[in-house]
């Protein structure tokens, strides 16, 4: 059973060209979550104020047609079988009953008084809509190639309207982010997003954003800094837009 939240596109999650932007699928995917764990309890919120939190290790994200301005669609998330140590999630975007976005995600429960990680046994997710993970989206850890070069394209702060009520910048904002360090991105289309969560950005703080240039598949990959220390790893895959089944 999956959960369903209906949604439009607003006009100021679309770009020039009309068409959502792919940190838009990002919000869109995490506010199901939201609104699944707010209705069949107990909330995040509610988690969070008993010492729990998840916290997103890694998400993939493929986006196989735009939505466009005003575009009705439906954001579908659940949650997957799941051992160890790792909670997974996964998402689709659907408009008219066809398949627009799928993510697959790895969450890590922790106790947010001494950061002690909870197994899967330890929680009891029994009470979300539970179905089988998609096989077409994997969130698996990828490694950056060491022999890669990675210059420096942007810095960022993280400011008051990005975080979260841990106080760190919100997953979704990742997205729009390292997009943005995409050059001639008005004129292109983000099929894939895959993103490693290594370290948190806080409140404040600055982010440096080191970039690849595309490879051969159109994979561009991204490393995030706070001071010395990792904060995501990514890489985007784009394409022509004017190559787009539209």
């Amino acid at each position: 059973m999956k959960f369903k939240q209906c949604y439009s596109v607003y006009a100021h999650d679309a770009d020039s060209r009309g068409i959502m932007r792919s940190g838009a699928y990002t919000k869109y995917m995490q506010e199901a979550a939201n609104q699944q764990l707010r209705y069949e309890k107990p909330s995040y919120y509610e988690l969070f104020d008993s010492g729990l939190a998840f916290i997103l290790s890694r998400i993939h994200i493929k986006i196989y047609k735009p939505l466009r301005r005003y575009d009705d669609f439906e954001s579908l998330t659940w949650c997957c079988p799941s051992k160890g140590v790792v909670f997974q999630r996964c998402y689709e975007i659907k408009k008219d009953n066809e398949v627009y976005a799928q993510a697959n995600s790895a969450w890590a429960l922790i106790g947010t008084a001494d950061g002690s990680i909870k197994k899967v046994g330890d929680y009891d997710t029994g009470k979300y809509s539970t179905d089988e993970a998609t096989d077409t989206v994997q969130s698996l850890r990828f490694r950056i190639p060491k022999e890669l070069p990675l210059s420096l394209v942007g810095k960022k702060r993280v400011m008051y309207s990005e975080i979260d009520c841990n106080m760190h910048l919100n997953n979704r904002f990742y997205s729009d982010i390292i997009c943005d360090c995409i050059d001639n991105i008005e004129n292109l289309f983000v099929t894939e997003i895959s993103i490693s969560f290594v370290s948190e950005a806080p409140y404040g703080c600055e982010l440096e954003i080191y970039r690849s240039e595309p490879d051969e598949t159109g994979r561009i990959y991204f490393r995030t800094k706070v001071g010395d220390k990792t904060n995501i790893e990514a890489f985007v895959r784009v394409m022509p837009f004017d190559e787009v089944t539209q």
